[in-house]
């Protein structure tokens, strides 16, 4: 190396594949058929991508999907095969719990005094033999953060961890499915409980774009809980004062979440079962360097945000392409 020259180092790129994406690639181990206009070859170098030298991202929230319908254990296991096989992998917390700490993050930057617990986004699987769960913390520090009916039934006995003995994706599937099968009903009030809440936003969305921060702030302390957890760690705090002055822009994946819900909002699409899945991977956006996502979530995200163009696609032959052809450094 010569004087003055610039260091460059190379980086896996981390990379977030949905559900569809994932089952073609099952489906090629297998020697099973595409749908049509799908490519065995492209899924087989995609594939060795995964298993090489890509760091595939995984969100606990996606075998909800996996082990949904008519869904087997073989079929979602085929799935967590993928993930089992990969070189490097990593998990990114639930999409709530992305944005709770996107949220208590800023707030720290805007104002250090202000208080808030450490709480992870990003951690790395593969060399470990535990993670740390943002659930567990929150629930450890934050008193009353869950209520009763949120908790699960081993919760309510055991307590809620903060650290996880880490288990394979297979087992994360196959507690997944003994989770549906114990709590059938409330299985489907997730995708009840996120319809109703889209359509109440389609159905509402004058007075929303009347006051959009006032709406948002509402979502910040009912959803998020951002009020509860601010005052477990600072008890004096004007919450809504420390709220006002919060800019969502600086969160990545919030203002993503925000400017999505939007465009719908403003389509009137009627939501249906599928798409509370398609809002969870919503926060894996700005964290990943490549997403592949189906179609139409990817249009909403490209009419909200047109620079992600070049990282967020629906087709493998474009995401590979990219892929192969971009370099990764520090």
């Amino acid at each position: 190396m010569h004087e003055g020259e610039e260091i460059i180092i190379q980086r896996p790129p981390k990379i977030y594949l949905d559900t569809n994406h994932l089952v073609n690639i099952a489906r090629v181990r297998r020697g099973q058929k595409l749908p049509e206009g799908q490519s065995k070859e492209v899924y087989n170098r995609l594939d060795k991508c995964v298993t090489s030298y890509c760091g595939i991202i995984f969100n606990q929230a996606a075998t909800l999907e996996w082990v949904e319908g008519k869904a087997t254990e073989e079929t979602a296991s085929e799935i967590a095969a993928v993930f089992d096989s990969a070189k490097l992998k990593y998990l990114l917390e639930a999409d709530k719990l992305i944005y709770t700490c996107e949220v208590l993050d800023l707030c720290h930057k805007e104002n250090p005094s202000i208080q808030v617990p450490d709480l992870p986004i990003f951690q790395k699987l593969s060399d470990n033999i535990t993670f740390f769960s943002a659930r567990g913390i929150l629930v450890n520090q934050v008193p009353d953060y869950l209520g009763e009916n949120e908790l699960g039934q081993l919760e309510k006995k055991e307590g809620t961890p903060t650290e996880v003995q880490i288990a394979s994706v297979r087992q994360w599937v196959e507690e997944t499915l003994k989770w549906k099968h114990k709590n059938s009903e409330p299985y489907q009030e997730i995708i009840n409980a996120f319809k109703a809440s889209l359509s109440e936003d389609i159905a509402q969305k004058v007075e929303y774009f009347n006051d959009p921060q006032g709406y948002r702030n509402g979502w910040l302390k009912g959803y998020l809980k951002i009020d509860r957890i601010l005052k477990a760690f600072n008890p004096q705090i004007d919450v809504d004062s420390i709220l006002d002055k919060i800019d969502a822009t600086k969160c990545p994946a919030i203002d993503l979440y925000w400017k999505v819900r939007e465009k719908r909002m403003k389509s009137g699409n009627p939501p249906k079962d599928n798409d509370v899945y398609d809002y969870i991977y919503i926060p894996v956006v700005p964290y990943a360097d490549f997403v592949l996502i189906e179609k139409n979530l990817r249009a909403f995200i490209l009419q909200a945000d047109q620079s992600l163009e070049a990282k967020v696609f629906s087709m493998a032959s474009d995401a590979l392409t990219a892929l192969e052809n971009q370099k990764f450094t520090y």
